[in-house]
């Protein structure tokens, strides 16, 4: 919420739309395809832009990226201390081989 407290202080104005089930639910398919929110994604396609899609990925691949992330933010706090740990460096190689053979195969 933002500091004054009014979430649509940016946007005050609403449109009302009737659409039929099918038209909501192609709506909503590709809203869930650009991985965004139906309202964003009339909002988007109404200014112009185009509908792009976002690849999806198994749920191992988002845990390795996960654990990717942590170990770098290690990695990046050792660094910055100048105290970069080589296991945590050979760790963080192994796990971007792991991820990137996830994401290729």
């Amino acid at each position: 919420m933002s500091p004054t407290g009014n979430v649509h202080r940016n946007r005050p104005h609403r449109l009302t739309l009737r659409l039929s089930a099918e038209e909501l639910a192609h709506i909503r398919q590709q809203a869930d395809v650009a991985n965004m929110k139906p309202a964003r994604l009339l909002r988007e396609l109404g200014m112009g832009a185009s509908l792009k899609a976002v690849p999806r990925f198994p749920e191992e691949v988002h845990r390795a990226i996960k654990g990717f992330g942590r170990n770098l933010n290690q990695l990046a706090r050792q660094a910055n201390m100048g105290q970069a740990d080589p296991q945590v460096i050979a760790a963080l190689r192994s796990e971007v081989g792991s991820l990137m053979k996830i994401m290729l195969s």
